[in-house]
């Protein structure tokens, strides 16, 4: 090993958002190269992505880690899907987004907590992890996956929807009407800018909806069982349980505190918690 390379095991081992974009990136090159076979990869495309943490990082990153990665990945992937198949959720194509209204979105978080970190936000590198723990069907490029290809939607405007499969590079059968390009371009621009005003009109109306809720929540107690839960859920993402019981006993003197936290989304949480843990080196 490297001298001044990091000694970590594998539950210590902290997935940053860096290393987690750098690994998708390399395990959909190596996809494309032919280095996944099935619905896993060659023991050497994990070395690639390992070796290539190491590096750019600085701390030990052994394949094994890499694994165990691949197993979060797919349950982000399950997450995404299970709720785009859900009525009353559409998707956005061009953002990478899954799209609720105020009510539907409420509904679900209500239900699902972690689910709130997937509706009305873009999600990173979709593409890639489409292609990483996905099925997709394609032979090179970031193509649509067979999910993608599944809830394309159908609403009648055959000659938009041919025209964009055209610059695609995939044909669908049945749909023999075609437009221009420029036509179709058109459309598409007006049907984002819609999206894209209809989008933070829904945001705006779950801040507040979200702001009234969290004013309900504090007139209680905390549920420090479930406090509990969520923080050390958190081992997830690489974060020992020694380092999560310490921030649970800190939120648990710190009520205010504790409520921040579980208002906060998966990102907020892992920034509020690297900036407590470091604060107490």
């Amino acid at each position: 090993m490297s001298k001044g390379k990091e000694k970590v095991s594998s539950k210590q081992f902290r997935w940053l958002s860096p290393m987690h974009e750098t690994m998708l990136r390399i395990l959909a090159q190596e996809a494309h190269k032919g280095n996944k076979p099935s619905s896993t990869f060659k023991a050497g495309s994990f070395a690639l992505v390992a070796k290539e943490i190491t590096t750019q990082f600085g701390v030990e990153c052994h394949p094994s880690y890499v694994e165990n990665r691949m197993r979060t990945l797919r349950t982000m992937w399950s997450t995404i899907q299970t709720i785009r198949k859900k009525s009353g959720f559409g998707w956005d194509d061009n953002l990478k987004m899954i799209t609720c209204d105020p009510k539907t979105y409420q509904e679900e978080v209500m239900a699902h907590r972690k689910h709130a970190e997937y509706l009305n936000k873009k999600i990173d590198m979709y593409d890639e992890l489409a292609i990483v723990v996905g099925k997709d069907t394609a032979t090179g490029g970031f193509s649509k996956s067979y999910v993608d290809l599944e809830h394309e939607p159908d609403n009648g405007d055959n000659a938009e929807f041919v025209a964009d499969n055209v610059e695609e590079g995939v044909v669908e059968k049945g749909k023999n009407t075609v437009e221009s390009s420029t036509t179709g371009s058109r459309k598409r621009k007006h049907s984002a800018s819609n999206a894209d005003e209809s989008v933070l009109t829904n945001l705006s109306d779950q801040l507040k909806e979200i702001a009234v809720a969290l004013k309900e929540i504090n007139r209680g107690s905390i549920d420090y069982t479930a406090l509990y839960n969520e923080v050390m859920a958190m081992m997830a993402d690489g974060y020992s349980e020694d380092m999560l019981a310490t921030a649970f006993d800190h939120l648990c003197e710190n009520e205010k505190t504790a409520w921040g936290f579980l208002a906060k989304n998966a990102r907020l949480r892992k920034l509020w918690l690297d900036s407590f843990l470091f604060s107490q080196l």
